[in-house]
């Protein structure tokens, strides 16, 4: 079923089309299919509301039913950043980092795939130096979740850590590396 509907463009072009392109940091030619995105978010929420019987009774758990919404229909494969969601929902860092572990643990299953085609994003981009791998990770969430898969798999294996000196360069051991491509599918290479 299609369904469409039409925005003042006037009214929007003075007062929210600025602010909107900020936020999501897009440009004048991606408005429109973002916005698209966003309108589908809204209404599976409302749906949601009008056939499962009401909202939420806590604003946490409709943040983070906002947050899925968003997830599936305007993120796309990859989960959001911490800062992404900061910027969306106006929060500090540590609150979307609480929303976001909170999203994909009450919606593990929903979000599964989308979750490891996240970490699998991250893996991808690692680059072998010398004896660890090197890899730029923006979110703390996705951090600890391909810790704790270490953690499941190899308990004596050593965590990913921060590489000194540096904001967001992490270092992961050759054999937690391997250990990370087996585990999702990836083909490791040295």
């Amino acid at each position: 079923m299609q369904i469409s509907f039409t925005i003042d463009a006037q009214a929007f072009d003075l007062e929210q089309k600025e602010p909107v392109k900020k936020t999501l940091r897009i440009s004048d030619h991606e408005i429109a299919h973002a916005l698209q995105r966003i309108a589908k978010a809204s209404l599976t929420e409302y749906l949601k509301m009008l056939v499962e019987g009401g909202m939420p009774s806590r604003a946490d758990e409709a943040k983070q039913d906002r947050l899925l919404y968003l997830i599936q229909s305007y993120f796309g494969q990859t989960l959001p950043t911490e800062s992404q969601i900061s910027t969306i929902f106006q929060l500090t860092q540590s609150q979307s980092k609480t929303l976001l572990k909170n999203t994909v643990s009450r919606f593990r299953n929903q979000l599964d795939d989308i979750l490891q085609n996240s970490m699998r994003a991250v893996i991808e981009t690692a680059d072998h130096a010398q004896t660890v791998y090197l890899v730029v990770i923006s979110s703390d969430v996705i951090r600890d979740e391909l810790n704790m898969l270490i953690t499941q798999n190899e308990p004596t294996f050593k965590p990913i850590t921060k590489r000194k000196g540096s904001a967001g360069l992490f270092e992961i051991s050759e054999d937690s590396h391997d250990l990370l491509c087996r585990t999702l599918g990836l083909n490791a290479v040295q």
